[in-house]
């Protein structure tokens, strides 16, 4: 019984330590994100401009979208079908508009047009920071390929091997597991990955569906590294 009763105290206690810091406020900004991973195009090429409105918890929710282009004479911009088509030499910004919560928002991405073949993407990068007294660090890339993206840990990767549950997120609110797509086995016998190199191939993802890459310890909802992603 004496046993029971200690094991039962240090998990009391283990918990109560994860929970301490734990403590986060789930709430980002709002945000409005163009999606397309396309930064080039060539003349007579046409493009679905695609972008996606985010909320105060990084969720996704349907509101009207506006485009425009900074020069119609280089990208010209369908706003009922929001198609752009490609018509001279040149670079045009892109921009889309929302109303959020607070108000207005936008974002803007520059268009290249040239006479050759394009449709050039933009490769991603970011830099694990740790969040907490757990161990977290390391470089990556992220690509386009044909079904999806392709995440390329640096050698200088490492994630903490003492807590259960250990796994690696995609998500646009590092403070939360809600919305946030797993990409990895979660436990040392499912194989997670804690230190050096190493490639993730995600299916039916696009290069920026998400804002960050962050590491979790699942079952006590720990946030130990969290990385946020940028262009190359």
């Amino acid at each position: 019984m004496k046993n029971l009763k200690f094991a039962m105290l240090f998990g009391v206690l283990a918990f109560s330590s994860c929970i301490e810091q734990d403590i986060i406020d789930d709430a980002v900004p709002e945000e409005v994100r163009i999606t397309n991973d396309v930064s080039a195009l060539k003349i007579g090429e046409t493009l679905v401009l695609e972008a996606s409105y985010f909320n105060n918890v990084g969720e996704i929710e349907n509101r009207t979208l506006s485009w425009q282009s900074s020069d119609e004479t280089v990208l010209s911009i369908n706003a009922s079908t929001a198609t752009a088509t490609a018509k001279t030499e040149g670079t045009a910004t892109i921009m889309v508009t929302v109303n959020g919560i607070l108000g207005t928002l936008t974002d803007h991405k520059i268009i290249t047009v040239t006479q050759n073949d394009a449709m050039m993407s933009n490769a991603k990068k970011g830099t694990f920071m740790t969040t907490s007294s757990y161990k977290a660090a390391g470089d990556f890339e992220i690509t386009s390929t044909t079904n999806g993206i392709k995440i390329e840990l640096a050698s200088n990767y490492v994630a903490d091997t003492s807590l259960p549950g250990f796994a690696l997120f995609l998500t646009n609110n590092p403070n939360s597991l809600a919305n946030a797509l797993q990409i990895d086995a979660y436990d040392d016998a499912d194989g997670a990955h804690y230190t050096g190199a190493f490639t993730y191939n995600v299916s039916n993802v696009g290069l920026n569906d998400y804002k960050y890459l962050v590491q979790w310890c699942r079952p006590f909802s720990i946030l130990t590294g969290k990385a946020l992603i940028t262009d190359k």
